[in-house]
Parts: C-alpha cells; structure tokens; sequence
C-alpha cells in the first residue's frame, strides 16, 4: 500500500471543517475510521497541538502529531498514524515519548495507529 499519497477528506461529519488533508493513505483509513466508530465524537487532522521533543543530538524540535479525537464519553486522545516498518526508529520513539507524557499532564492519553 502506497504511504506518501495526498489528498483531500471531503465533508467529514464529525470534524468542524468542510474538509481535512491526508497525508497517506493511511491516514485517509483513519479518518474512515474514525468517522464510522460511534464511540468518536469529534476529530481533527487541523488542530493546534505541537509538542517539543529532543532529539538525538541534544535539538529542539516541534512534532505535529496526526489527530486529535475526542470521544462519546468526553475522553480525548492523540493519534498518530505510522507505518509499522518505522516504528523502532529512534526519532519515532523519543516523539513518543514526549507526546505521551505532554498528552499525560492535560489528561488525554496517546495511541499510535498503524493501520494494518
């Protein structure tokens, strides 16, 4: 399955836009995903979520993390879509890291979706 092919989520139901970008394909199927589950309230591709990270060599960086999903039950939640082959990748694993304990401290928890 192709990994890298943009486009658009035309009238999303359960985000606040008229539409959401893809990134990959894989994101489209989350996106499906989280259109069709009934426990998902809301969702969001365009969101303001940016969390620091440090990485191997001591730099700052800013990672946009996929989705921010908010569900029936007033749970919120930050997904990443990933490709499984990337997951050991050193970099993958400190921007996990840090979006745990970020999403941590506001009471959200962090799900890593690799959309098999």
């Amino acid at each position: 399955m192709p990994i890298s092919k943009r486009s658009i989520y035309e009238r999303p139901s359960k985000s606040p836009w008229n539409f959401e970008r893809c990134d990959s394909d894989m994101e489209r199927m989350m996106m499906d995903r989280l259109e069709g589950d009934p426990e998902v309230s809301k969702w969001r591709k365009r969101h303001e979520i940016s969390i620091p990270w440090i990485d191997g060599r001591g730099r700052m960086h800013k990672y946009r993390p996929d989705f921010l999903v908010e569900y029936t039950d007033g749970r919120k939640a930050v997904i990443e879509v990933k490709n499984p082959a990337l997951m050991d990748s050193p970099s993958v694993l400190r921007k996990e890291s840090a979006a745990r304990e970020w999403c941590r401290r506001r009471g959200m928890s962090y799900e890593i979706a690799t959309m098999k």
